[in-house]
């Protein structure tokens, strides 16, 4: 039995358009791991053709889980995105555990992580804070963002553009810079060697890959503060997943034209190497700068979208009755966007970042596979409800 929606968008602001959800949905995914992550992969795969071979794959299966996501949110456009797709398609207690998971592991764990990363470049390129202050930045970060989603949509609305303009102007300019300075090729680039190992080397590869590409499932949670959100969810999830595909693709071809596939691999900090490559040390710091930014957009995006989920479960009656109110006059969840707040400030003091790492990866993708099964089960459920027919005697 599923949970009956209690109109939970009603209460909510339509302010969103499609590219503002777009927007959402790039920016949940377009993160830190693709300015560290093709250091992984290409070690991996060896080849750094094959490694170009596994980001393009990756986008394929992104776009793929966009279509998943899409239909799910044309089938279901209710504020609480994947919690009312598991809840409605499997079960309501499906639904609580993932919203459970979200809240303590899933985002909870995410962004304190990511804030963590924030706030170790701050430390480590542009003001030195000791371990201590670290994590009281994080948490400062953590407070400010959930303070301005807290004063209304528009807000969040306008910070999330904003952010997400600086990102992708920031790569821009590294490609741009990349095809300027016209270094000789340091990679070959053409047709991978698709010999035996291959099939292998590239489903390993997936992992540090896939977990780049995620993030595509949180514009659903917004469904009740977007206009149209049938055809609007669909829009912005495709639109949102091909913007960050064609990013990660590019990015990695300028990483592996500046430097040698051996020292991508070996790299730390392989966008920063590749900018260091190219302008000196001052590149370095351009490149810290855009992983804060990246770090900021991210966080921004994850504090706007959970909060709406635990509002929904509140409606449905499976979550604390206050995160079911909404501000009289902002029209936010409030009780829950500090709810997330809190959980995230206390992993940040008590976790550290590979820790957290661990515990979001499995949690997230468990439940990205069950709501795929969802989708056929809701489809299953529609070719089984009887057509309308006229009476007859």
């Amino acid at each position: 039995m599923s949970p009956a929606p209690a109109a939970p968008e009603a209460g909510f602001k339509r302010a969103l358009g499609a590219v503002d959800a777009a927007v959402v949905v790039a920016g949940s995914i377009l993160g830190v791991g693709i300015f560290v992550n093709p250091a992984n992969v290409a070690r991996i795969v060896g080849d750094p053709s094959l490694s170009v071979l596994a980001w393009i794959a990756g986008g394929v299966v992104a776009l793929l889980g966009a279509l998943v996501y899409a239909e799910l949110g044309a089938r279901l456009p209710l504020v609480g995105g994947q919690y009312r797709y598991l809840a409605t398609a499997i079960h309501p207690a499906v639904g609580f555990l993932y919203g459970v998971a979200l809240l303590f592991i899933i985002n909870g764990g995410a962004v304190a992580a990511v804030a963590i990363v924030l706030a170790g470049h701050v430390d480590a390129h542009f003001v030195h804070l000791g371990p201590l202050g670290v994590r009281l930045l994080a948490a400062a970060v953590i407070a400010t963002l959930t303070a301005i989603n807290t004063v209304g949509v528009a807000a969040g609305k306008w910070t999330n553009n904003l952010l997400m303009a600086f990102k992708l102007l920031g790569i821009v300019a590294l490609v741009a810079l990349a095809a300027w300075k016209r270094p000789a090729a340091a990679s070959a680039l053409g047709i991978p060697p698709l010999d035996g190992r291959a099939p292998s080397l590239l489903l390993a590869a997936m992992v540090p890959v896939m977990f780049a590409y995620g993030g595509w499932q949180n514009c659903g949670a917004i469904a009740g503060e977007v206009r149209d959100p049938a055809r609007n969810l669909a829009r912005a999830n495709l639109l949102g997943v091909a913007v960050v595909v064609a990013a990660y693709v590019g990015l990695n071809v300028v990483y592996l034209r500046v430097l040698p596939a051996s020292a991508v691999a070996s790299s730390t900090g392989v966008a920063a190497d590749v900018a260091r490559a190219l302008v000196g040390p001052i590149g370095g710091r351009l490149v810290a700068g855009l992983i804060v930014v990246s770090c900021l957009g991210w966080l921004s995006v994850i504090v706007l979208t959970g909060p709406r989920l635990y509002y929904a479960m509140a409606q449905d009656g499976l979550f604390f009755r206050p995160a079911a109110a909404l501000h009289p006059r902002f029209r936010t969840p409030v009780f829950s966007l500090w709810l997330q707040a809190a959980v995230s400030i206390a992993l940040v003091a008590a976790n550290t970042y590979d820790q957290l790492l661990s515990y979001v990866v499995f949690a997230d993708w468990l439940f990205f596979a069950l709501a795929a099964v969802g989708l056929f089960i809701l489809r299953s459920r529609s070719r089984r409800r009887p057509s309308a027919r006229p009476a007859t005697r």
